[in-house]
C-alpha cells in the first residue's frame, strides 16, 4: 500500500511549545505540525487506504522537502508513523507491529514537497 502526504513534513519533536496548566509544564507540538497533522488526516481519508490495524509491516519513507535545509529524516519520519497511527492505518508504530523502517532522503523539491511511505504486511 503506498499513501503520499503533500506538503513539507514538519518535524513534531522540533516544534514543541511549552504552557504552564495548573502550574505545571505542558509540552504540545506547535502549530506549524498540528496544521501539517490535520491536512495530512485528511490526504489519507481521501486516498482511501487499507487499514493494516494488527497486521505487522515494513515500512519504508521517501521524504522530499521543500528546501535544501538541514534536517533529520528520523524526526520528520516520526512525524508520518504518527500520522498513520492516528489515521487508524496502524494500530501502533511501535516494533511489534512495524517491523522496519527505512527512511529515504527523495531530494530537494521546492514543487511538490512531500512524505512518500510504502507498507508491506511481513
Amino acid at each position: 500500500m503506498k499513501i503520499t502526504i503533500q506538503g513539507d513534513t514538519p518535524s513534531k519533536k522540533n516544534s514543541r511549545i511549552v504552557l504552564c496548566r495548573g502550574g505545571k509544564p505542558v509540552n504540545i507540538p506547535g502549530k506549524n505540525y498540528r496544521n501539517w497533522h490535520e491536512d495530512a488526516l485528511w490526504q489519507v481519508k481521501e486516498q482511501n487506504i487499507a487499514i493494516c490495524l494488527h497486521k505487522e509491516v515494513k515500512a519504508e519513507i521517501k521524504i522530499f522537502p521543500k528546501t535544501k535545509r538541514k534536517a533529520d529524516l528520523t524526526n520528520k519520519a516520526e512525524s508520518v508513523m504518527d500520522l498513520l497511527v492516528d489515521a487508524g492505518i496502524l494500530e501502533d508504530d511501535n516494533w511489534y507491529i512495524v517491523k522496519e523502517v527505512r527512511i529515504i532522503f527523495g531530494g530537494v523539491d521546492k514543487d511538490n514537497p512531500r512524505a512518500e511511505c510504502e507498507l508491506k504486511e511481513v
